[in-house]
């Protein structure tokens, strides 16, 4: 159980300088529950950039600096360690893989039964213990042969037939778009709160921002639950679908 932030910008910019207050209070929660490390995966200059560390975000100077680097677009991650594992640097988010990064708010509890969902060959290059970086291999492997929708869309069909209890909500950040996938609230754990899961956006002057329940702010927008949110990262241009595939699109 994690916090997730998204950050798309036609302009490049630094995540503080974007978002303001609700940047403070973002990170803020990793005083917290959300204190067993971050990450930060961005694109500045052409050129993307990972940063992680098994810490906590809001006494770090290394994600003070991580976030002061103007960017194109972005996800950071907080994490809240789960299912007993540990917190380390290889279990940090966000994971990467090719020209994909992904970060995840959830917990999938059948870990081993998620690899029978991964290709072969990605499944061997596994080098973590998380439900998370299992997921995002599911999601390439399915990238492989279909669009980023209908891979998420695969992927949440399989996962709810192999695990008793999968919440994936999610951001995958790819050459051409950042993608969104919003779960159902009600999977949140009741020691969370029951909007946990609910993740919202701004658009405001060129940039998209998306992010996690967890303080009150203004001008965001709620993004629906069982959907898929799609940033073209050129136009800024939204398309939100329904994940579940009964609705070919769902307006913004």
């Amino acid at each position: 159980m994690c916090r997730l932030l998204g950050l798309v910008s036609r302009d490049e910019t630094t995540i503080p300088d974007a978002l303001g207050a609700d940047f403070t209070a973002f990170t803020a929660l990793s005083a917290g529950l959300h204190g067993d490390g971050w990450g930060v995966a961005a694109e500045h200059a052409g050129k993307r950039t990972i940063i992680r560390a098994a810490e906590a975000a809001h006494s770090s100077a290394h994600y003070r600096a991580a976030t002061s680097v103007p960017v194109s677009s972005a996800i950071t991650h907080l994490r809240a360690a789960t299912l007993d594992l540990p917190v380390a640097d290889r279990n940090t988010h966000p994971f990467v893989h090719g020209d994909v990064s992904f970060a995840h708010n959830g917990s999938i509890r059948e870990i081993a039964a998620i690899e029978q969902i991964i290709d072969p060959d990605l499944r061997r290059g596994i080098q973590g213990d998380t439900d998370s970086e299992r997921y995002m291999l599911a999601l390439v492997s399915e990238l492989r042969r279909s669009s980023p929708v209908d891979a998420v869309r695969t992927v949440a069909a399989r996962l709810s037939e192999v695990a008793v209890e999968a919440s994936i909500n999610a951001l995958l950040l790819t050459p051409d778009e950042l993608i969104i996938v919003a779960d159902e609230h009600a999977k949140a754990p009741a020691f969370v709160g029951a909007d946990y899961y609910a993740l919202s956006y701004l658009e405001r002057n060129g940039l998209f921002a998306v992010a996690s329940s967890g303080w009150e702010r203004e001008s965001w927008r709620a993004i629906p639950e069982r959907s898929v949110l799609t940033v073209d990262r050129r136009t800024l241009e939204l398309r939100i679908d329904d994940l579940d595939g009964r609705r070919e699109a769902i307006a913004a």
